[in-house]
């Protein structure tokens, strides 16, 4: 597939590690919740937020549109599952 539509990563689901149930939630606790996290090789490792409309949320602008949309909760993840991907 051309790199504007690539191919679909099936089987691939979120490991999710957390949510934040609302804004003060996020306020409170992100820092403690998505930082710290290392790989394998030690490497960082960034939280992926996603909304409750599905919206990736990466900067605090982001959550406070969450906030405004009533799209809290906001989960997070940093690795997949592998789920079957013979489909």
């Amino acid at each position: 597939m051309s790199k504007d539509r690539p191919s679909p990563l099936r089987g691939f689901q979120p490991e999710w590690a957390g949510q934040f149930d609302t804004f003060e939630d996020w306020a409170n606790h992100a820092q403690r919740a998505l930082g710290g996290h290392t790989g394998s090789v030690g490497e960082d490792l960034q939280a992926f937020c996603v909304d409750a409309k599905g919206r990736r949320c990466n900067v605090g602008n982001d959550f406070m549109l969450a906030r405004d949309e009533d799209a809290f909760p906001v989960r997070y993840f940093f690795d997949f599952e592998q789920g079957d991907r013979s489909i």
